[in-house]
């Protein structure tokens, strides 16, 4: 009480509304300013507009210390400040306890020789409200960023990093604190950067967008090929300033979705309620817009945002590119299951909003069914409480393609690596070759072993799909009662233990491509009857399912068995026979064409060991004569694992007889039978090897003799026919006292 008789004093005499109406200046703060006058920190002026906001009377705060009404955090900086009159933000309470902010100026003045505080201060609490939900709206931004899958950068036209997203730093397995300020490109291929930096210097106000391919270090160090598509973005001067990019794995596509249209007609909005004082954040925001646009208008999936009421808004241009005639039906089809609640995952996402992935979805049109597989992620804090929901649609026969794709369905061989010289086997392929160009089907007809895969991979490599995938099925292998869901697929629910959304099936997965059905003759008899009408009616219909499905494929089978002998005991379908015996290839076995045994020996030799060609040179004359003679009931499939016993038990590069498995060596040769003739006569085991090399010796004698004649002496030829170095020609000539000139 005593310090507010002591202010009445000194103050005493002093008119204080009086003297500040005389001022022009505080007549217009009067109705525009909060305006209020300190001595010794207690209020002895407020104009109308302070009482006005704060709620109290001059009665209530005459003689109050200010400090009562600043907050905490607030009071050192108020006293700090004092003196120099520049504004400073202060948080201050209303008489009903409310929050306010003020930008306020302190200033110190005489007024009869009485040094006093006069404050001059504006609301800004509706601003600083809003730099808050702005820099959420930031975060929320940079937090959808880090969700793609994309690699998503962003740098200064110095190339100093400004932003990386996770994916990026996952995909290059760099921390983001070693790149963000800094430049760093050691992840960069450095001759394929040089193109990066071509092409952001083409960029202009007029075309800022760039797209260039470049190779990039992944993290376990292989190089990859990334498109990079971006653009630059200009200032008000018309000064590049910024570049964002967007990279994808080319040779791995991977998905992206992406919510954008809410957070941009939410920034719009608020763009719209900026005041002069927003300025710079208007700008900050319509960049933070450019950013967005960018990377939807540049994903390659078609995006809509749908709501609980069945209205749908198309978003990017995948729609209009891929489907824009279909659009119409398209947007009437989700409509009605939307309202009709057909879909569970799309009414779950919007009633329940619960995200949900990889839902296929058809849709009628009259050009046809449209197969989609959709994602559907909900959006929230719409203002008229309306549930909406972002669909990504991405065409079925891509995600088939990429089943195919990681899951080896593809062919890998030609004709070209059909290895023969047997002039029936190539009458075969030959045949093969003409067939292919054809769309009829192909029964391939040979042994276990004879290579009929290779053959079918070989007609789809040289036939017009040979861009499409190559399924291949083994009837023989898959139970019986689950080849009908293997082939044609099934629906949710369709049985027991049936996949969530369904499974296509093999037709499915060949659509465009080729079907090859191997050992179709251990078919189930009642599949075959499916199988007659897929391939009467070019459509399935999956397991469950009510919707036939069109379908685009080649069919290829083959079989070891014999067909019409089957047909005759009633275990195969006759019309089918003829429905898949179009073209019938048959492949000799390989005791039918023992020309190509040696061939082959060698080829596989030459293909699975290191060594090769060291072998070769080094094989026991003898084990040739077992593999020619020997029946190969295997065929070439036998060979071939012969041969990766050898050289898995070889040890000296020298290939002999005892390396061969007891099933050849119980082969009769004549160069054995004499052996053992001699072994009965006596002949002691030291005689018979002797013997033996004596045998191999003269053999390969002859041998280089006979080329001699051939080749007219020509010591190139006769080595290269021998497959052996000129260098162990002349040392063998020289064993065997063979002249040049012979």
């Amino acid at each position: 009480m005593k310090s507010s008789h002591m202010t009445k004093a000194l103050i005493a005499g002093i008119n204080m509304e009086e003297w500040f109406m005389q001022s022009e200046i505080l007549k217009m703060l009067e109705k525009k300013m909060i305006f209020f006058v300190l001595y010794k920190d207690q209020f002895v002026y407020m104009n109308a507009f302070f009482e006005k906001r704060l709620g109290y009377t001059k009665e209530e705060l005459i003689h109050r210390r200010f400090e009562d009404f600043v907050d905490e955090d607030f009071k050192d900086i108020f006293k700090e400040h004092r003196n120099n009159g520049e504004f400073h933000p202060t948080k201050i309470y209303k008489k009903s306890g409310e929050e306010i902010w003020l930008d306020a100026s302190v200033k110190r003045v005489k007024v009869k020789e009485k040094e006093m505080m006069m404050v001059v201060a504006c609301e800004i609490t509706e601003f600083v409200e809003m730099k808050e939900k702005l820099k959420i709206k930031e975060e929320k931004y940079y937090d959808i960023l880090n969700t793609q899958t994309e690699l998503i950068v962003r740098t200064t036209m110095d190339h100093i990093y400004v932003f990386v997203n996770d994916g990026y730093c996952d995909y290059f397995g760099i921390q983001r604190e070693n790149l963000i300020g800094k430049k760093k490109f050691s992840h960069i291929f450095k001759k394929d950067y040089k193109k990066i930096e071509e092409a952001l210097g083409l960029a202009t106000i007029e075309n800022p967008f760039i797209n260039v391919e470049a190779r990039g270090i992944r993290r376990d160090g292989t190089l990859a090929w990334i498109e990079w598509t971006g653009c630059v973005f200009y200032n008000e001067l018309g000064q590049a300033v910024e570049y964002q990019g967007v990279g994808r794995d080319i040779t791995e596509k991977k998905k992206a979705e992406e919510q954008l249209k809410k957070l941009q007609n939410e920034l719009e909005i608020e763009i719209e309620k900026r005041t002069s004082q927003l300025n710079k954040v208007n700008k900050e925001l319509t960049l933070i817009n450019s950013y967005m646009n960018s990377i939807l208008m540049h994903m390659s999936e078609g995006v809509v945002v749908v709501d609980e009421l069945g209205n749908i808004k198309k978003l990017n241009w995948v729609l209009d590119k891929k489907w824009n005639p279909c659009i119409k039906e398209i947007k009437e089809y989700l409509k009605m299951i939307i309202l009709e609640g057909k879909n569970n995952d799309i009414y779950q996402m919007l009633k329940e909003k619960k995200s949900f992935y990889g839902s296929e979805l058809t849709i009628p049109t009259a050009k046809g069914n449209l197969q989609f597989f959709i994602s559907g992620d909900p959006i929230d804090n719409f203002e008229d409480h309306v549930n909406r929901g972002v669909i990504v649609f991405r065409p079925i026969q891509q995600i088939h393609e990429l089943v195919n794709r990681f899951s080896g369905a593809q062919a890998r061989f030609k004709f070209c690596d059909i290895i023969t010289q047997d002039k029936k086997m190539l009458q075969t392929v030959e045949l093969a070759a003409r067939a292919a160009l054809g769309e009829g089907s192909i029964l391939i007809q040979g042994e276990s072993g004879t290579g009929k895969e290779l053959f079918a991979q070989a007609i789809h490599n040289h036939s017009r799909r040979v861009s499409g995938p190559f399924v291949a099925v083994n009837c023989g292998a898959i139970p019986r009662d689950l080849i009908g869901s293997e082939l044609f697929g099934y629906e949710e629910g369709a049985f027991t233990g049936a996949k969530r959304g369904g499974k296509p099936g093999k037709f499915e997965l060949a659509k465009g491509g080729t079907l090859f059905l191997d050992e179709i003759g251990d078919m189930p008899f009642e599949q075959q009857v499916a199988l007659l009408r897929v391939i009467q009616e070019k459509k399935i219909m999956r397991i469950g399912g009510e919707q036939e499905i069109p379908i685009d494929v080649r069919i290829i089978c083959a079989t070891n068995k014999n067909l019409l002998e089957a047909i005759k005991d009633g275990r195969f379908r006759k019309d089918l026979y003829y429905r898949l015996n179009v073209i019938s290839i048959k492949i000799s076995p390989l005791r039918e064409r023992r020309g190509d045994i040696l061939l082959l020996f060698k080829y596989f030799i030459k293909q699975t060991a290191k060594n090769g060609d060291k072998l070769l040179e080094n094989i026991d004359p003898l084990v040739i004569e077992y593999l020619t003679k020997y029946n190969w009931y295997g065929n070439v499939r036998e060979l071939q694992n012969v041969v990766e016993r050898i050289i898995h038990i070889v040890t000296d590069e020298h290939i002999e007889v005892a390396h061969l498995p007891d099933n050849i060596l119980k082969t009769r040769v004549p160069s054995i039978d004499k052996i053992v003739s001699m072994s009965e006569q006596g002949i002691t085991i030291k005689d018979i090897v002797e013997e033996k090399k004596k045998i191999q010796e003269e053999q390969e004698a002859n041998k280089i003799l006979k080329l001699f004649k051939e080749h007219k002496g020509n010591i190139s030829q006769i080595a290269r026919a021998m497959d052996i170095s000129r260098s162990t020609l002349y040392r063998k000539m020289k064993k065997y006292k063979i002249e040049k000139g012979v």
